[in-house]
């Protein structure tokens, strides 16, 4: 069970404190710690607000809290300290340590990542930083998320295979919000969707649907058909385009990883595959923008009753 932080002020950006906030950049750290890091109004404000069991502090500087006073009445509401600090402070929290860390969290440079990666660089946390606790990677909590979920009706559940980079990770996430997804499963070999680098870039997405970790990619697909939830994939091969095939109500998107794709047995067993008509001399589109076009052609059909 991880600790409530100590109450005592925050006054040097050399503290112990500080120096174990701006470490959970490294997966090791936030498995060691138990905890992650959120930075940005809007992410703090979302895990307050949907997530607050998870909360365990907030540090903000006057000015943000001026211009967010939100932030400290969900705090409150959420029984948790929100500190005033000062700047130097709140940056010292973020500040990337190097390459190191953007290999422990499975990839390296996101998009939508203000820091560069390089030792000492900073991102920009808009004067508001929060600590919450690490939910436990578990295999049984896939199935048990899929096994919640309504017997009968439309759903979309998506699923990170092999997505490594982190960045592409939050923006995917995002994206599944966006789109009304009921569930975000990551098989174990994609990148961790608690790192910095995929926080920021879910911009708040992480704790508005659930999205669990752990999940064993070789059962997946059994546990999904289970649930009567067609497991579907993308391939510039498949027989069918995107926009003439019938799409089941109960639809699980297989998102593979960056640069290969999904794997030929995972393809193989899947029971739809499409292909994403193009246009023009492009020989494919990337894992964002492929799960973008398939999430939101979903959405169409679904609120145009087809």
């Amino acid at each position: 069970m991880t600790e409530r932080p100590d109450q005592s002020p925050i006054t040097s950006p050399r503290s112990e404190r500080v120096r174990k906030v701006a470490a959970l950049t490294g997966r090791s750290a936030r498995r060691k710690q138990g905890r992650f890091r959120v930075e940005g109004p809007q992410a703090v404000r979302s895990l307050l607000a949907h997530r607050p069991e998870l909360a365990l502090e907030v540090h903000l500087t006057e000015r943000a809290a001026e211009a967010h006073p939100e932030l400290e009445r969900l705090a409150r509401a959420a029984g948790i300290p929100a500190r005033l600090v000062d700047e130097q402070i709140l940056r010292a929290m973020v500040r990337e340590s190097g390459p190191a860390d953007a290999a422990a969290d499975g990839g390296s440079g996101p998009a939508g990542s203000v820091g560069t990666g390089a030792p000492g660089a900073l991102v920009s946390p808009q004067g508001v930083v929060a600590v919450g606790a690490l939910p436990a990677e578990d295999p049984d909590a896939a199935t048990a998320a899929l096994e919640a979920l309504p017997d009968d009706g439309p759903l979309t559940v998506v699923v990170l295979h092999e997505v490594r980079d982190p960045g592409n990770v939050g923006t995917l996430i995002r994206t599944a919000d966006a789109a009304g997804a009921d569930l975000v499963l990551l098989t174990r070999t994609s990148a961790d969707p608690y790192s910095p680098k995929a926080v920021r870039a879910s911009v708040g997405g992480l704790f508005h649907l659930p999205v669990l970790t752990g999940a064993e990619s070789g059962s997946l697909l059994e546990a999904l058909a289970a649930r009567g939830i067609t497991a579907a994939a993308t391939s510039g091969y498949a027989d069918s385009e995107l926009f003439d095939v019938d799409l089941p109500e109960r639809i699980a998107w297989i998102l593979g990883n960056e640069a290969h794709g999904l794997d030929e047995a995972t393809l193989a067993a899947a029971p739809l595959t499409v292909r994403i008509p193009l246009a023009g001399h492009a020989e494919s589109l990337n894992v964002h923008t492929a799960a973008t076009v398939c999430l939101f052609e979903t959405l169409r059909r679904r609120r145009a009753g087809a």
